[in-house]
């Protein structure tokens, strides 16, 4: 095209732009050639260019002032992506765009945003910020396609990341973009810029644009951005920033949409995420300048976010595990919020709570960078946050964290620990905790101190040991076991002073700490370490006790004072009784006073060592032997009494003189009324005394022993101490000279010439043994046991044939057997005498009784006494080792080693011992023999396991245990055990692996060796099931036989046979599971191969519900397994597959003890590889849970509800692929096995489960939505307590029954299983609602409990909102269902149900809403149900309400219907006080919603209305008729005249048809309608002649036929419609009125009664007067003849009733008498000058009629103003007519006199009437 051409081409078009006159020409115009003429831009020739810009100059001036002319925006946008177009023509078309898109149509600019999109790729920062300005207001307006996939073809951002970023970028800036931005738009103009929070300068102005939106604009725009973010369009990851953002907006409906789209995906976005992360972080602080990165332009750098958005974010950081790691963005964030510049109290509280998060997440590297800067951050909150409580405790503890991370922070600097030390004391009592808890924590950090800080500690510690408050002393307590080594002496001695602490916790850690076992600190694995060295110890306790001493801290208890309180003291004393232990080899954790004196010989060695070492008086010893005096002198302690027993006696002959320079102290204690302090002390004595070497003191002491234990009156305290010593003195005497061969001396020893008889003494003992006090005979048994133990007893051998009454040895036995054997003696009395027995027999090399005795006590059996028969099995050692054993040596002084080395050449009886015990007692019928042959072997072991007669045994002595292990008695069963565990110790490898192989067979299977039933066996424990016919107890298998052939039922044998063979097997392996866990530990290789079978039976077996079994087979676990987690986690599988076998088990203790391990296996243990094994075991275990027997339901029940929580927390899409197969795996499986259980527990733990694991579901619910919704919509009134459904049902009234619903309504939709269900909605659409709505609408129809039909309600409702497209073809289904339970009885059900229509309709195709309007109008029409009428009225409502325009288009069927019913009879409730319906409210309500007014309404549906009107008035029931009646006269007295045929004619037909008959109840307001009709259309109906239409006369007949009608009620409605239409149409028919009513009138005031008064009340006959008075009044014709006729007998009427009426009727008849003087002929203006006398008389009448009324007795100010208006109307009527004169001159002095009062004195109406009535009588006009 050459120039020219071009040329003309734009002149052409310039042309036709230019004359296009009107905006269509101009848009027409432009649509066609705007594009191709920008185009021209590009053309080469100027002048065309010039011309171009011309034209496009006026096309903007044109534009300028038409917003309304429409631009080419498609084809603009088309162009402006044309890649050939050049810059020039796309910035002008772009300056078009702008121009041309706000202008569309809503719908239009939604099209065209996917183009608006596609043209952001590669175009200038300007171009783009136009088009994003563009785009944003325009995102509300779109519709997006169902599919996903369709939705993200749409737009296709996800492919394109740059285009997203950039979309994502912007709208970030609009949600933080304040709603006050319109005001900084200005602002920005005539100054500085203010950049809100979040924005930065360069994005505030981007956002803004040339014209910011308003705040209403904003929020539609933030809505529709959230819209679109909503659409999956964009990946989760990338938009749930902008949700948290928005979800903290201003603005309600943004901020709740935001945090709903947040709910939805925040099971599946990963906030470890390191870009979402990122994210926050700069939104969160805004940007941070960092030296040494790249510098960010000053108007690009962002302003941190507010504190609401702050807050927002900040949770998301505490979930974060990955935030912690983000340096140095956490840091700073921190900071920011404890220090920066707008401090906020819930931020703090966040941040350093994240300060834990990253002290318990953050990884070690990263976190050495800035712990310091934390920790001195922490000190520094601490110091400065002194308002703050809950913060600074928060800070506390991070400073304990931090120091637990890195403790060489914290470690080097003792002033901090010594300010949290401070801070105990000083804190309040909720801070000291923290600080307590910051301590403890920090407590590691200080193991590895130097010595100069561990000084400092120790001088803290000690500090604040004495400090009054217990959190001090308690972190003073753990600092001393946590920083200080265990053998630390300072540290040790602060937790001796704790161990006397006032508190018990204090109290029992220092106890704890000071028990070696406790120790973990020590480095070493040698019990020498552990404690301090006994010396240094002792010294520096004495040191500290001389200091305490002098100091106020002494403890002073009667005359004596101690540097300690009692408790501590003896703490201490016996914390260095273990120290002496530890450093002479002894062990330290041991606590009875036998094993203490096993170790005395090794005590004696260290001792006398010390002795040598230190003699002097300041010595170890001797400190520690007066520290022990000093605290017997002010506590006599039995433990303090031992220790001083035990130095002594061990180093007797370097200490015994100490004492006896003062030994009478002693004697005290000897004396003592506790008996253990007796026992100590004597013996003590005893050693003194016999290691004095004075001859004449041993000699003494004997004989005043002697003679106080002849003496009967001294106290038994002082016999009984004075035993116990001669004892000890006599047996260390005699161990003396029996040792060196001078037994012969012992008798005539002879000291001053003093015969000590020590037989005369050992005699005396005899004869107290034999005596009846008990503590006397215990202390003989004991000092005879003594005597013998160390030597041979003073007195004859004697036998068989001894005369009773000598005192020989064989004597001594039989009495100390028969108190052994007889019921009378205590327990205690039996073992004393067993042990005596003992003892005697080890004495003496060869005893000559000592089988006899070993005979005697194998006898001593008598039943089942366990105790007795241990110390039993102790004598019988002794006896049957007699002088070998080690028990015969000197216990304080000689090894046991050395003992046995030099009597080993000594013969014994022990081969004899074991032979009986293995062949006469374990095999014995006696059961109680055979236990007691079991611990004899047991304590045989025990004492002598290694002597080499029971090595010679034992084999035998091994299947002597194994043999007992099938006993039927679980004490047996244990000391078997325990047996074979010593037996094990014993024994050769191949004994060991037949003896492991013989006990796993018996445990996995009850077999034993041999087990036979015999008629013996014993099947119960004696006397558990009752007793035989004649008396004896049932137990063994041959009485359980007889007893079924005496019921005649032999069947019961087989039972029994099982049952007997049960039980025996049972016991097989109960023993078994004895004796395995002593064997295990020491048998792990042997055991190995068994492992896969014996685990998981052996973890079910820990569960039986007998306790002993119970205890026996967690003893076996223990033993076998180390590592308890670690073996489940193993063998998981396993356990799982033999306890889903098991749970449903014939026997119940199997099923009760697979439920217990079940909930313990569940318990605390990942489950990925058993999640395929879940929903058989929640099958089985619901099973289980409706077991016939209630423990094992109740055991079940506690395995449901830890599968339960296994299963919710394994269901969770955090989870991965784990959750998901989890879910589903378990959902479904609880769906259909809970929810329709009939076991009302199943249903509610599966319920609760389901609930719980919907709410981590997420969108993996999507599938199991139908029956999910479903289950939990049935649930919510199955769980509602049945009370409620009882209170609803017997509430008084329909309104509180109501608000009763109402309640539960509201309560159930704040339910958990209504929450899940609301979850559920979103995650509905087209590809589940197939299934769901069959379901739905079931439950819908069907639904039991008013909560769960509001429910479905409510569900519905949602789905309508959430997806209307895909529930659209559903509506139909779903609506039949709601109209089918609409007429529930329930009114909370019904405006539900009502509500869930009106939305549906809104969805529903017309052709459906129209056919449930026509329902609902045939229902209303045909049913005479009250709630049936209330339904279809909150229906209509609903509709008018939520989907109006539907309404509006089937508006013909339903208006008509509304005002029809609107004029329904209101009902007032029984107790109510207002006289509102609630049902016609509401179609009050829909007839005003739809219609413009009441008028207009009537005039536009006036014949559907008129139509439906008449059907009603044919209806049968009254009450339609009544209410059709008072509708048409609504429609009457609103269209007034312009009602006119055909309409006028069908109601007047109407009308005069339902007169016609009976009367019946609201026939009247047929009256009052005809009367309406007939007033209102008067013109109308005075045209006869059109269509036939009822005349006015016609009208009257009928109704003038109704006024004779009997019903007074009716009648009187009948006169008032006759004498309306009379007064309207100004018709005569006076004298018919007269002649019906006077006489009703004068049966009324008749003073006679009649039948038909009997039924009038007096309310009734006054009413009737008022009537009548007022009718004729009304009927009161214009007529003069009729006048002429009646008017003497009318006005005498008026005159003669006014004052003998009420006032009420007195007000009716002045009525009428204003009608009479209006209406009166003769005192028309053009007839009063021919009036006569008679008139000026009736005029006069009239007055003195009246006058009355206006005196001062009258108190109605009613009847005053109309009396004064009578006057007004007479006197304007005669001054009128100029007959004044008629009025005589008294009545109107009397009118003067009262008017005047009146006009000075009444109400203002009063006054007003008054006035006018002076100024006619005056004819002057007064103010």
């Amino acid at each position: 095209m050459t120039a020219m051409d071009e040329n003309a081409l734009v002149e052409r078009v310039f042309l036709r732009i230019g004359s296009a006159d009107t905006d269509e020409q101009l848009e027409v115009a432009l649509g066609k050639f705007l594009t191709p003429i920008l185009l021209k831009l590009n053309s080469s020739e100027d002048g065309i260019r010039t011309k171009v810009m011309e034209l496009l100059v006026h096309i903007n001036k044109r534009l300028k002032s038409r917003n309304k002319v429409q631009l080419p925006v498609e084809a603009l946008l088309t162009q402006f992506q044309d890649p050939t177009a050049t810059p020039f023509v796309t910035n002008f078309t772009i300056l078009y765009i702008k121009m041309g898109y706000p202008r569309l149509e809503q719908g239009k600019q939604a099209e065209l945003l996917p183009m608006l999109i596609n043209c952001l790729e590669g175009r200038p920062v300007n171009q783009q910020n136009s088009l994003l300005l563009l785009m944003i207001p325009a995102l509300q307006y779109l519709k997006f396609p169902s599919s996903a996939e369709k939705r993200q073809s749409m737009f296709q951002l996800r492919d394109k990341p740059q285009i997203s970023k950039l979309l994502l970028d912007y709208m970030m800036d609009i949600l933080l973009l304040p709603y006050s931005a319109h005001a900084l738009a200005s602002s920005t103009a005539s100054g500085p810029v203010t950049v809100p929070p979040g924005l930065s300068e360069y994005g505030l102005k981007r956002v803004l644009g040339e014209n910011p939106m308003n705040p209403e604009s904003l929020e539609k725009a933030k809505l529709g951005i959230l819209t679109f973010l909503g659409a999956d369009i964009l990946a989760e990851s990338d938009i749930v920033c902008h949700y948290v953002i928005a979800s903290s907006d201003t603005r309600h409906s943004v901020a709740t949409s935001a945090d709903m789209e947040l709910k939805r995906i925040m099971g599946s976005i990963d906030w470890n995420s390191t870009e979402i992360l990122n994210k926050l972080y700069r939104i969160f602080q805004g940007t941070v300048v960092i030296k040494g990165q790249t510098a960010v332009k000053p108007e690009q750098r962002r302003v941190p976010v507010c504190t609401r958005i702050r807050l927002k974010i900040f949770p998301f950081f505490l979930k974060s595990k990955e935030a912690v790691s983000m340096f140095p963005s956490c840091i700073q964030v921190v900071f920011d919020c404890l220090f920066g510049a707008n401090l906020n109290a819930k931020l703090r509280i966040m941040a350093v709570q994240f300060v834990h998060h990253i002290c318990y997440n953050c990884d070690a590297t990263k976190f050495k960078m800035f712990d310091a800067v934390l920790l001195s951050g922490m000190v520094k909150l601490i110091g400065e946050a002194k308002e703050d409580n809950k913060l600074r405790s928060l800070a506390y503890v991070a400073v304990g964290k931090i120091a637990r991370r890195s403790p060489e922070r914290v470690a080097k600097d003792i002033t901090l620990i010594q300010q949290f030390f401070e801070s105990v004391c000083q804190e309040d009592v909720e801070t000291r905790l923290a600080v307590q808890e910051a301590l403890s924590l920090m407590s590691d950090a200080f193991r590895q101190l130097d010595p100069t800080n561990l000084k400092l500690m120790e001088a803290l510690i000690m500090q604040y040991m004495d400090k009054t408050e217990p959190q001090a002393r308690s972190v003073a307590v753990q600092y001393a076991v946590a920083v200080f080594p265990s053998n630390h002496i300072p540290s040790r001695y602060i937790l001796l002073l704790a161990s006397g602490d006032t508190k018990d916790d204090i109290r029992g850690e220092a106890m704890k700490a000071l028990t070696p076992a406790s120790d973990t600190t020590s480095t070493t694995t040698t019990t020498k370490s552990s404690l301090p060295d006994f010396v240094q110890m002792t010294q520096y306790i004495k040191e500290k006790a001389s200091q305490r001493k002098e100091s106020h801290q002494r403890y002073t208890t009667g005359n004596t004072v101690l540097p300690f309180n009692p408790t501590a003291y003896t703490q201490m004393l016996i914390y260095l009784r273990m120290c002496l232990s530890n450093d002479a080899g002894g062990e330290t954790d041991i606590d009875t006073a036998t094993e203490m004196m096993n170790q005395a010989p090794l005590i004696s060695k260290y001792v006398n060592k010390l002795l040598v070492d230190h003699p002097d008086s300041a010595g170890p010893i001797y400190t520690y032997i007066d520290m022990l005096k000093q605290l017997l002198a002010a506590n006599s302690d039995p433990k303090t009494m031992f220790c001083l027993l035990e130095v002594v006696a061990v180093a007797a002959d370097k200490l015994a003189p100490e004492f006896l320079t003062n030994i009478d102290w002693l004697k005290t204690y000897m004396f003592s009324t506790k008996e253990e302090i007796r026992q100590y002390a004597t013996q003590l004595y005893a050693i003194l005394i016999m290691h004095s070497g004075n001859h004449n003191l041993i000699s003494d002491t004997l004989q005043e022993l002697f003679t106080n234990i002849k003496s009967k009156s001294e106290s038994l305290e002082i016999q009984h101490g004075s035993l116990l010593t001669l004892g000890y003195m006599i047996g260390r005497q005699m161990r003396n000279n029996y040792t060196i061969g001078r037994i012969e001396d012992m008798d005539h020893a002879s000291t001053n010439g003093h015969k000590d008889d020590v037989t005369e003494i050992v005699k005396t003992m005899v004869s107290i043994l034999k005596g009846s006090n008990a503590s006397l005979s215990l202390a003989a048994c004991t000092a005879l046991g003594e005597i013998g133990r160390n030597a041979p007893i003073p007195l004859p051998s004697g036998g068989e044939g001894d005369n009773k009454e000598q005192i020989t040895q064989m004597a001594v036995i039989n009495h100390l057997i028969s108190m052994l054997t007889k019921s009378e003696h205590t327990n205690k009395s039996k073992e004393r005498a067993a042990m005596a027995l003992g003892y005697i027999c080890i004495g003496e090399t060869q005893f000559a009784h000592q089988k006899y005795v070993m005979s005697e006590l194998f006898n001593a059996v008598t039943g089942k006494q366990v105790d007795l028969q241990f110390t039993i099995g102790e004598a019988l050692v002794c006896v049957a080792e007699g002088k070998k054993s080690i028990l015969a040596r000197d216990l304080w002084v000689e090894d046991p080693t050395d003992y046995q080395n030099k009597v080993s050449d000594l013969k014994d009886e022990m081969c004899y011992y074991i032979q009986q015990l293995l062949t006469v007692y374990i095999p014995h019928n006696n059961q109680h023999l055979r236990q007691a042959a079991c611990i004899w072997l047991l304590i045989l072991l025990r004492k002598a396991g290694g002597h080499v007669e029971v090595q010679k045994q034992i084999i035998e002595i091994q299947r002597a245990f194994m043999k007992m292990l099938s006993e039927n008695d679980e004490i047996t069963q244990d000391i078997a055990s325990k047996g074979l565990g010593l037996v094990y110790e014993n024994c050769t490898p191949q004994q060991k692996d037949l003896l492991v192989s013989q006990l796993v067979d018996t445990l996995t299977t009850g077999k034993t060796v041999k087990h036979e039933v015999t008629a013996d066996t014993a099947v119960f424990a004696e006397g558990s099931i009752g007793k035989t016919p004649d008396g004896g107890s049932l137990s063994t298998y041959k009485e359980l036989c007889s007893i079924a052939n005496d019921l005649n039922q032999p069947d019961l044998v087989y039972k029994f046979m099982h049952l007997a063979h049960h039980n025996a097997v049972w016991n097989s392996r109960k023993g078994a599971a004895f004796g395995f866990s002593t064997i295990a530990a020491q048998a792990g290789e042997q055991l190995a191969p068994f492992l896969p079978q014996m685990v998981p039976k052996l973890f079910r077996y820990q569960f039986d519900p007998n306790p002993k079994i119970q205890q026996a087979m967690s003893s076996i676990w223990n033993a076998l397994v180390k590592d308890n987690k670690k073996t489940v986690d193993t063998y998981m599988s396993q356990i799982l597959d033999d306890l889903l076998k098991n749970l449903t088990s014939n026997q119940w203790r199997i099923r009760e003890s697979s439920c217990l391990a079940v909930n313990d296996l569940l318990r605390g243990r990942q489950l990925d590889d058993v999640i395929d094994q879940l929903p058989v075991l929640w099958e089985t275990i619901l099973r289980v849970r409706d077991d016939i027997k209630e423990s094992v339901r109740t055991a079940a029940h506690t395995a449901c509800k830890t599968l339960s929580r296994v299963s919710v927390k394994i269901c969770d899409l955090d989870n991965g692929k784990v959750g998901v197969r989890a879910i589903e795996a378990v959902l479904p499986c609880l769906l259909t096995n809970t929810l329709h259980s009939t076991v009302q527990e199943v249903r509610a733990i599966g319920l609760s489960t389901i609930l719980e694991i919907s709410k981590k579901a997420g969108k993996l619910l999507k599938p199991h939505i139908p029956v999910l919704v479903i289950a939990l919509l049935e649930a919510v009134s199955g769980l509602e307590p049945q009370v409620m459904n009882y209170l609803s049902l017997h509430t008084g009234t329909q309104g509180t029954q109501e608000k009763l619903d109402s309640v539960r309504i509201a309560h159930s939709k704040m339910s958990p299983m209504m929450e899940t269900v609301n979850k559920c909605v979103q995650y509905v659409d087209d590809s589940i609602l197939p299934e769901l709505v069959p379901r739905l609408s079931d439950l819908i129809k069907s639904g039991i409990g008013v909560a769960t039909k509001a429910g479905c309600s409510s569900f519905v409702i949602s789905l309508v909102h959430h997806c209307p497209n895909d529930l659209a073809p559903h509506a139909g289904k779903l609506m039949a269902s709601f109209l089918n339970g609409a007429n529930d009885r329930n009114l909370s059900v019904r405006k539900a149900y009502a509500s869930a229509l009106g939305h549906l309709a809104k969805i529903a195709k017309d052709s459906s809403v129209e056919k449930l309007i026509i329902r609902i109008k045939s229902w209303y029409l045909e049913k005479e149900d009250e709630n049936a009428h209330s339904a279809c009225g909150l229906t209509l409502h609903a509709m008018s309400r939520h989907s109006s325009d539907a309404l509006q288009r089937n508006a013909g069927l339903a208006m008509p219907l509304a005002f029809f019913a609107m004029h329904q009879k209101k009902k007032i409730e029984e107790g109510s006080n207002t006289n509102t319906d609630p049902t016609v409210t509401i179609w009050e309500e829909v007839w005003h919603e739809i219609t413009p007014s009441t008028e207009s309404g009537i005039r536009l549906y006036l014949g559907e209305i008129v139509t439906i009107l008449q059907s009603s008035l044919d209806s049968q029931s009254w009450d339609t008729k009544a209410q059709a009646a008072i509708a048409m006269g609504t429609v009457a007295t609103e269209l007034g005249a312009s009602l006119s045929s055909p309409h006028l004619n069908n109601l007047l037909v109407a009308l005069i048809s339902g007169l016609q008959g009976r009367t019946w109840e609201g026939k009247e307001e047929l009256l009052k309608a005809l009367s309406t009709v007939c007033t209102s259309c008067r013109e109308a109906i005075l045209k006869e002649s059109i269509n036939n239409q009822p005349a006015i006369d016609q009208i009257i007949e009928v109704v003038i036929k109704e006024c004779r009608k009997d019903k007074a009620e009716y009648r009187l409605e009948a006169w008032k419609c006759m004498c309306a239409v009379l007064e309207e149409y100004q018709i005569d028919r006076f004298k018919e009125m007269w002649d019906i009513m006077i006489p009703v009138l004068e049966k009324s005031q008749s003073k006679t009664k009649s039948d038909e008064d009997d039924d009038m009340g007096s309310n009734m006959k006054q009413t009737i007067c008022e009537c009548i008075y007022l009718s004729l009044g009304q009927c009161w014709p214009h007529t003069p003849a009729v006048q002429e006729e009646c008017e003497k007998k009318f006005l005498n009427l008026l005159i003669t009733s006014l004052p003998v009426s009420t006032w009420k009727v007195q007000l009716s008849i002045l009525k009428s008498l204003q009608k009479y003087i209006e209406r009166l002929h003769v005192l028309q203006k053009d007839s009063i000058q021919s009036t006569n006398e008679e008139t000026s008389e009736n005029i006069s009448s009239i007055i003195q009629a009246v006058l009355p009324l206006l005196g001062s007795a009258t108190k109605y100010s009613a009847l005053r103003v109309n009396g004064l208006a009578i006057i007004e109307t007479l006197l304007l009527k005669l001054t009128e007519g100029g007959a004044l004169n008629l009025t005589s001159t008294s009545d109107t002095e009397e009118l003067l006199i009262a008017t005047n009062r009146l006009n000075e004195d009444g109400t203002w109406e009063v006054r007003e009437k008054a006035t006018k009535v002076l100024q006619l009588l005056t004819g002057n006009k007064t103010g």
